[in-house]
């Protein structure tokens, strides 16, 4: 069982992802939240307070977008009595759904750009397996606002047309407070991989009260 303050709390997500040239995108949140009784459970209800994004000049573009978008309509999120999240659509991908992932990707990249050589066939595969760990972080990790102390690791292996094996692995950890039973601060790292190009994409996350 989980015991909220009453009152709100802060709530910061932030995300940094490589690319390709070496440097990074990153993407901070911060939002207040308040947690309502629900039957047995929790409301989490939350409102965007500010964001942050820092990127290459070149993304210019994108960083205006991401400064515009507000995800407040994350919220209201349910919570069970032990402060899992309620909606299993949140919960975080199985193999099954990484590989259609990056069947997927392959499937759009090859209708909007055709590879044309076995080396944009092959740009295309390292393409597809990062763009299925990037898809993971639209996804919160089910034990999130109440996690385990313990790290937990998954890997995934998918198979691309050719035959070639990429990888998706996944580590979450986390520290609960012992007095509400809530997340104080969590990570997830999301490292793909194929053949030698590597990637990763870094979750932070913290809950603390507000005086």
């Amino acid at each position: 069982m989980i015991a909220p303050p009453r009152g709100r709390m802060l709530y910061r997500r932030s995300v940094e992802r490589d690319l390709v040239d070496g440097r990074v995108i990153h993407v901070s949140r911060a939002f207040t939240v308040e947690f309502r009784e629900n039957g047995e459970g929790f409301l989490v209800h939350g409102l965007q307070q500010s964001v942050s994004v820092e990127a290459p000049e070149t993304l210019s573009r994108f960083v205006e977008l991401e400064q515009s978008r507000d995800e407040s309509g994350l919220f209201p999120l349910e919570l069970t009595a032990s402060g899992r999240i309620a909606n299993p659509d949140n919960t975080l991908p199985r193999q099954a759904e990484v590989q259609s992932a990056v069947d997927h990707a392959l499937e759009v990249m090859g209708q909007h750009n055709p590879p044309q050589s076995e080396r944009e066939q092959v740009e295309q595969f390292i393409g597809a397996i990062h763009a299925a760990g990037q898809g993971i972080t639209a996804t919160m990790p089910e034990d999130l606002f109440a996690p385990s102390d313990e790290p937990r690791r998954t890997s995934e292996i998918v198979i691309l047309p050719d035959g070639t094996e990429g990888s998706v692995q996944t580590l979450f950890e986390a520290e609960m407070d012992r007095a509400t039973g809530l997340m104080r601060s969590a990570a997830r790292d999301i490292v793909t991989a194929i053949g030698s190009s590597r990637r990763t994409t870094r979750e932070r996350w913290t809950l603390t009260a507000l005086s």
